[in-house]
């Protein structure tokens, strides 16, 4: 007898925040973070028949996109064969494998909660513990951001080097304040979109990757600085680096059709997941 079982998980992008949810920052100074989940997924299924169990995967996205693609692929696979419904108790499940794997250690916490639980959320780090808060934005306000968001596929991205650079410098007390303003920075993100105040929104994104630059070399690259460069003599209002840095993704805020022009190939269509992980 063959049982099939499949489950999906979304990719997220990451509006500010980012790095305030990676030990020892987060333990310190606590993190807070902007994603949003979209709908581009992994696919995860369950094979078993009396003779053998397989597992296979594909995703709809680029290799290393700087979307939290390896998280969401282990939220599908510790569902598959967990059978847990409980999204919480996957994410941090997920999060406690990879930290046991010597290359992912210092990776932070909010790429497995977005998977899990989707939608567009502020999530804030002490320690251990995390809380995350859907925001309930209207639907018109969901629509333009839509309207306006363009993503950008640069070339792979492996966020271990990124956050490794800026961790060591955090640790040598480089960047505190730079990663202070940037938690700061995705607590007024959220505040604008509440206030559905699209303006302060981007304006805000230009300054977390202004932030985001001075965290480490690397980080913001000369590859992606022509792409934002590119973007922002293109209809481009606003930039943001997604992920670690250093390749990967970036996300405009703009005039999508000239945008979209520019970039062609390179563009990510997406509408905002508000699902997470499902089974299907």
């Amino acid at each position: 007898m063959n049982i099939i079982k499949k489950v999906r998980a979304p990719v997220r992008i990451d509006f500010a925040g980012g790095t305030t949810d990676i030990s020892p920052f987060r333990d310190k100074y606590g993190g807070c973070v902007l994603n949003a989940t979209i709908n581009r997924y992994v696919y995860g299924k369950l094979i078993a028949t009396d003779k053998k169990t397989e597992l296979e995967y594909h995703a709809d996205i680029p290799t290393s996109s700087g979307l939290g693609t390896s998280s969401a692929m282990n939220d599908v696979w510790v569902a598959l064969i967990t059978h847990h419904t409980d999204k919480n108790k996957i994410a941090e499940a997920v999060f406690k494998i990879e930290h046991a794997i010597k290359e992912s250690s210092i990776n932070g916490k909010q790429d497995q909660y977005a998977a899990a639980f989707g939608g567009i959320n502020f999530m804030e780090f002490s320690g251990d513990k995390v809380k995350v808060t859907k925001l309930n934005l209207s639907s018109n306000l969901i629509k333009e951001l839509e309207q306006k968001l363009v993503l950008v596929y640069i070339g792979p991205h492996y966020s271990g080097d990124s956050n490794k650079r800026m961790i060591d410098n955090l640790k040598k007390g480089k960047n505190i304040k730079n990663l202070l303003r940037i938690k700061k920075i995705a607590i007024e993100m959220k505040n604008a979109l509440l206030k559905k105040d699209l303006i302060g929104f981007a304006k805000l994104m230009n300054e977390e990757t202004a932030e985001r630059k001075k965290l480490a070399k690397g980080v913001v690259s000369k590859v992606i600085e022509e792409v934002i460069k590119e973007g922002m003599q293109n209809g481009a209002k606003a930039a943001k680096v997604c992920g670690s840095g250093g390749g990967g993704s970036v996300l405009f805020f703009g005039d999508k059709q000239k945008l979209k022009r520019r970039f062609g190939g390179k563009v990510l269509d997406f509408k905002f997941d508000f699902k997470g992980l499902r089974w299907v």
